[in-house]
């Protein structure tokens, strides 16, 4: 069986990342960033269409502002650029998202997403 490109989705799957799992700690404390960092280095080094996180993506409920900012550097690093989205959002956004959002923010003209995450939780 012959694979074309043009008409497969290459999803990279991760779970339980746990960022900022020990952050304090001065050994162990960039341990799931270093790990969340190779995981959009590895989507991007793939060709992914998209990354879909499953389970928790922060260890703590109320992540720190440290963690949350390393969080959005790392993804707006690896994620954010020019090239072309292979996803089309066919269902309506009205129903999906209410009055928060006319379209997904890798289909709005004014935000360069380049790959799409997901997080289910």
């Amino acid at each position: 069986m012959t694979v074309d490109s043009a008409d497969t989705l290459s999803i990279l799957v991760a779970t339980d990342n746990h960022l900022g799992y020990m952050e304090r700690d001065p050994v162990r404390g960039q341990d799931s960033f270093h790990a969340f960092a190779e995981i959009l280095q590895l989507a991007h080094a793939h060709g992914a269409d998209m990354v879909l996180l499953g389970g928790d993506l922060f260890h703590d409920n109320r992540p720190s502002r440290r963690c949350l900012h390393h969080a959005m550097s790392l993804l707006r690093a690896r994620c954010l650029g020019a090239a072309p989205v292979a996803l089309e959002h066919l269902s309506d956004p009205a129903v999906d998202f209410g009055a928060q959002a006319a379209h997904v923010n890798y289909e709005d003209p004014n935000v360069n997403v380049a790959l799409p995450v997901f997080s289910i939780h």
